[in-house]
Formats: C-alpha cells, sequence, structure tokens
C-alpha cells in the first residue's frame, strides 16, 4: 500500500484539496486571478477542475488543475510543488492545447480571446527573488512592440523577496509556504477565504469518498503496473541472452514502466494506464509518445 495523507490532513498545497476548493468557491479563484494578474475580473462564468484536454490521438494531453473562464478570457491555474525544471515548455503544450481546443470548437483565428498559463509555485522557478514573472510575446528586434496575440504566462514565486504586489498576495503566498501558522480570523480576505475552503473541504464527505476512491485506485494501478514492469523487464532480460544482462533487463523494464505508470497517474489518464497493463502494442506508442526509450 502507498503511503498517502490522511484525508483530514490535506492543505492548499495538495493537489486534490487545491483542485477541489478553487472549483467550488469561484469567488477565491476570482479574488486570487485578480492579485496575481492585478486587473479587475468582475465574475467567472466557468470553472472547472482536473479539466482534461486531449486534441488528437495518441497526442499528449493535459490535466489542468483549474480552468476558469470570464467572457473571453480563459485561464488555467497549476499549483507546482516541487521543480522538475521544465515549466517554460509545459505553458508553451499547455497553451497551444488551450488554443486548438477553442478551434476545434468552431472559432476562428481571430475569434481566440486572452489566455492566461498561471503557474503557482512554492519555489522560486528562475533565481531571481521575484514574486511574479510575467512573459508575453513581443518583437526581438523593437521590444516596445508587442505581438498582441493574447498569450500570457505568468509564474507565481511563494518564496519571492522582490516585486510590486498587494499585501493580501504576498499574505497568501506565506500562507501557501507554512498553512498551519494562519487563523482564518486573524488574516486578509484571500487567506481567510482559503482556510475557510480548506475546512469546509475536509468536512465534504464526497470530497473524501472520492479522494480516497482515487487513492485506492492509484495503489491498485501502481502494484499492477510494478507486476507489468517486473514481466516486462525479465521478458527483455531473456531476449538478450547473455547471463550478465539478464538482471540490467529486468531493471531497466521494470523503471521504464514504472515511470510510464507515474506519469499516466499524474496526468489522470487512467483508462490508458489499465490499457497498457495489457495492450503491449499501445504500451510501445505510450513510449514513443512520453520517449521513455530503452
Amino acid at each position: 500500500m502507498t503511503k498517502y495523507k490522511p484525508y483530514e490532513q490535506l492543505e492548499l498545497t495538495d493537489d486534490f484539496m487545491f483542485s477541489y476548493v478553487m472549483r467550488s468557491n469561484g469567488e477565491l479563484c476570482r479574488h486570487l486571478l485578480e492579485s496575481i494578474l492585478n486587473f479587475p475580473i468582475d465574475r467567472i462564468d466557468f470553472i472547472s477542475s482536473q479539466e482534461t484536454i486531449d486534441t488528437y490521438a495518441f497526442s499528449k494531453g493535459v490535466r489542468l488543475d483549474v480552468f476558469a473562464k470570464s467572457g473571453n478570457k480563459s485561464f488555467d491555474v497549476e499549483l507546482q510543488t516541487s521543480n522538475k525544471r521544465d515549466l517554460p515548455q509545459r505553458s508553451r503544450y499547455y497553451q497551444s492545447q488551450m488554443d486548438t481546443a477553442m478551434l476545434q470548437k468552431g472559432q476562428m483565428y481571430r475569434e481566440l480571446g486572452n489566455s492566461y498559463i498561471i503557474f503557482l509555485c512554492t519555489f522560486d522557478p528562475f533565481g531571481y527573488g521575484q514574486y511574479i514573472y510575467s512573459f508575453q510575446n513581443k518583437c526581438t528586434e523593437l521590444p516596445a512592440i508587442p505581438l498582441n496575440d493574447g498569450a500570457y504566462k505568468v509564474f507565481v514565486n511563494a518564496q519571492g523577496t522582490r516585486g510590486a504586489v498587494g499585501d493580501e498576495l504576498k499574505e497568501f503566498l506565506l500562507f501557501l509556504m507554512s498553512p498551519s501558522r494562519f487563523k482564518a480570523r486573524d488574516n486578509g480576505e484571500l487567506v481567510k477565504k482559503a482556510i475557510i475552503g480548506v475546512e469546509e473541504g475536509r468536512r465534504n464527505d464526497e470530497w473524501r469518498l472520492i479522494y480516497m476512491t482515487l487513492m485506492t485506485k492509484f495503489d491498485e494501478l501502481l502494484a499492477e503496473g510494478k507486476e507489468q514492469g517486473l514481466a516486462e523487464g525479465r521478458r527483455e532480460g531473456m531476449r538478450q541472452g547473455i547471463l550478465e544482462g539478464r538482471q540490467e533487463g529486468v531493471v531497466e523494464g521494470e523503471a521504464r514502466f514504472a515511470r510510464l505508470t507515474e506519469i499516466l497517474l499524474l496526468e489522470g489518464k487512467m483508462a490508458d494506464l489499465q490499457r497498457s497493463i495489457s495492450d503491449t502494442k499501445f504500451r510501445e506508442q505510450l513510449y514513443s509518445i512520453y520517449k521513455l526509450y530503452k
């Protein structure tokens, strides 16, 4: 069994709680977006969590932590608690997938609204100490000329010390780093809403059931993945036909399938993972898609 955190101990920085609290509390989501982007948002028209975008068969889909729309603006908020050093590339891919999904629904290019990919990080993604790193496309030769393509990428650093951000956002970032230090009654509105959202979430029996079901499924699939990885590794070792290479084949096969299992679980692709356990051709396709070569 995997040792996962008890539901009653989940904080806002836990992926499950973050997604569900933001989805259930449109006012908190709106308030947070306003604080980060520094422009008014009158209302949130649509909000969902764990939104999955698969634009093409066998393309690498994305699972968005929090997806929201306000008028012609789209927002994707991703919580990041570990630095895998791929955020610039991921932000590029997420934005392209969101735009492609919109165009597939019948929009013309000129109808694409502004889209904001926001990574809320508990670490400094660029190492310059800024609270917020904002990016948009500009002319290289004449930087004063913006492309005006409506594509924005924003990285929020909870460990930041530089830059002009509001006191409420500063407090919220401190809260992300150390939630146990804060009590709802003693803080600003943004942190107060977040704390109340987490407390209500911990009391939500439906969310608790979903969380426990996901963790149980995670255990089952992880066990199946390990078993399949061992079997695949043994087959690879036997195919090599070299005594000293057999153990390496077992380890390599197990590690490769374990990595595939981890990726699919993180992306919420349970059906793909289950199919990959028994369908070797499909598994090889996934190895190729995720560049998990031998």
